[in-house]
């Protein structure tokens, strides 16, 4: 694809989310409060930092002409007096405490006044040169190595660092932005993985696990501030350790252009093309696609993904979402509206069409950093994983469980997000019409005890072995019943999983011991209807029970497995795509 053609492409798509922002602008008297927000369909309220597309809109009325963005943009900024503090930093929301955000904004408007300040008034832009060092020297003085913030807040000031003081001529921000870039870039695990986004970055768990978000923040927000950081700074070594970076999280991207977060601390947040509240990938690889033809592909088989999942102007959580009633977030069209144009003032460059890492991964991958194995045969690819950082209670999956499913005709046909749904971020995350209607995304033996359900994919103790032979692909999993606290049950709770991937499809054995026999049950969510469940041992329990998982946004069918009398149960995943 030659650049005029995607050029054309990433700018229709902005344009239709800047669109449907500005049909979401309050008009209300000057002096309230709403006056010039943006109003959430999914989550009734304005977020905070829906500020952040003052940039986006902004390079529409400078690429268009047209008054009604630069107006748009100018009512938002005056809107966002509403989130200042008396220090100059910004809130997350009205009611959130929360100041670290400061960052994005500073990045945004930074970007809106560099690149198209040209359209403002020019007492308008010294009004927003005024804030922007306000939140500056807040990020300056507060934002630094020792901060009590995820690592991802790190890159980002990295970023925000290096972009002020160009902007602004300091030449002790740019000396914070190499302090903050080369802290992040020495919390790298064994296969390249950025690590940090728990607290405190240092912290592993019992098997050495650490708080990774691969496909969720580490792609979508550190990597590309910390990327754009060595741009700026022209740091050569820098640059060379991010290329590294990226190349190795590549192998979380799907052939279809997702990232795979089944396996991540932020789970919750996972919405199959990215996550809810990060900005994206597309300035960061479309810039390094320059140089390497597989980075742009990548970037682009994305932003294919977030088209895809555009409705009515808003980008939705995920692909099911807009079918079954879940109305959008604005936040993931604003966020990620700023990477659409950062891409086009980068001059994004043309496609190559090049094959990604996962078009043919290894067969089978150890990831010791996250306990997860990665198999690959054929049209198939899958996570097993035993995962026990300790993030958020009812997070991401453990035990041995099958995280992630995806089949090159079929699409993704298991995709777990959080195990149990909560609100672990209340203003970030959203609730569907029928909170009854939501399921656990997770496949896993359970049982019901007492009124207490223990399933192993709670089991952060669980142990797994891998092996290869001829075109075979093979995990054992020992595991216990445990409850959502990570607490096993008596003895007689141990099961085990057997997984055996082929061309043919996925087989996966199980058993029980016989105390469990007549109450265990297998639960597979598939989300896919063109994926075939063949069972060949114990018995179907119920019909398929139909559910929604809004992490990360699909629709499921739920089998629900009997063991027979000596505990053991057997099935086949085959694709049935024609």
């Amino acid at each position: 694809m030659d650049k005029r053609a995607l050029h054309t492409e990433l700018f229709a798509l902005l344009r239709e989310w800047c669109d449907a922002l500005i049909g979401l602008q309050v008009d209300m008297p000057p002096q309230s409060a709403l006056d010039g927000g943006i109003l959430c369909p999914a989550c009734g309220m304005i977020h905070g930092r829906c500020v952040d597309a003052v940039y986006p809109l902004l390079f529409m009325a400078d690429r268009t002409g047209e008054d009604r963005y630069r107006t748009a943009a100018e009512r938002l900024f005056s809107w966002s007096s509403n989130m200042r503090c008396p220090d100059g930093s910004m809130r997350n929301d009205f009611k959130s405490p929360w100041r670290g955000v400061t960052v994005f904004y500073a990045v945004a408007l930074h970007d809106a006044l560099a690149f198209h300040g040209g359209v403002l008034s020019d007492r308008t832009r010294e009004v927003w040169q005024t804030r922007l060092r306000e939140m500056g020297e807040w990020l300056f003085t507060h934002l630094t190595v020792g901060a009590k913030a995820y690592i991802n807040y790190y890159a980002a000031n990295a970023c925000a660092m290096a972009l002020l003081g160009c902007y602004f001529g300091k030449p002790e921000y740019h000396a914070l932005a190499r302090e903050l870039a080369a802290y992040c870039l020495r919390h790298v695990s064994e296969n390249g993985l950025l690590y940090g986004e728990g607290m405190p970055h240092d912290a592993h768990s019992a098997k050495g696990c650490r708080a990774i978000d691969a496909g969720g923040y580490n792609a979508e927000e550190t990597l590309p501030m910390l990327t754009r950081c060595a741009q700026v700074l022209s740091d050569a070594n820098a640059l060379a350790a991010c290329k590294k970076l990226w190349r190795a999280h590549l192998d979380w991207m799907t052939p279809d252009g997702a990232w795979d977060n089944s396996v991540g601390t932020r789970a919750f947040k996972w919405t199959y093309w990215g996550s809810r509240t990060s900005d994206g990938c597309q300035e960061a690889l479309f810039s390094l696609g320059r140089d390497d033809a597989v980075f742009a592909e990548a970037a682009y088989r994305n932003f294919t993904l977030l088209r895809s999942c555009t409705h009515g102007g808003l980008l939705h959580g995920g692909r099911d979402c807009a079918a079954h009633g879940i109305l959008p977030c604005v936040h993931h069209t604003f966020c990620h509206a700023k990477a659409i144009a950062g891409a086009l003032n980068a001059d994004a460059p043309a496609i190559s069409r090049v094959p990604l890492p996962a078009d043919a991964p290894d067969a089978l991958r150890y990831y010791p950093e996250t306990d997860t194995y990665r198999l690959s045969c054929g049209d198939w690819r899958a996570d097993v994983t035993a995962y026990d950082f300790p993030h958020r209670r009812g997070d991401h999956a453990s035990g041995g469980a099958l995280s992630f499913l995806w089949h090159r005709v079929c699409g993704p046909i298991i995709a777990c997000g959080m195990v149990d749904f909560a609100l672990v971020e209340t203003m970030n995350q959203q609730l569907p019409p029928d909170e009854n209607a939501l399921c656990c995304p997770c496949p896993r033996i359970e049982v019901q005890k007492d009124g207490i359900r223990y399933a192993q994919h709670y089991d952060f103790g669980a142990v797994m072995t891998a092996s290869t032979q001829d075109d075979r692909v093979q995990v054992r999993v020992c595991a216990k019943l445990c409850d959502a606290a990570h607490q096993p049950t008596e003895s007689s709770g141990q099961c085990t999983l057997h997984y055996t991937l082929t061309a043919e499809g996925l087989l996966i054995e199980g058993a029980v011991s016989s105390a469990y026999a007549d109450s265990a049950r297998y639960i597979l969510p598939v989300i896919s209807p063109d994926a075939r469940v063949c069972l060949m041992r114990g018995s179907l329990a119920d019909s398929p029970s139909d559910g929604f998982c809004l992490s990360p946004g699909f629709a499921c069918r739920a089998y629900c497995i009997g063991t027979d009398v000596s505990g053991r149960f057997a099935l086949c995943i085959r694709a049935d795509a024609g």
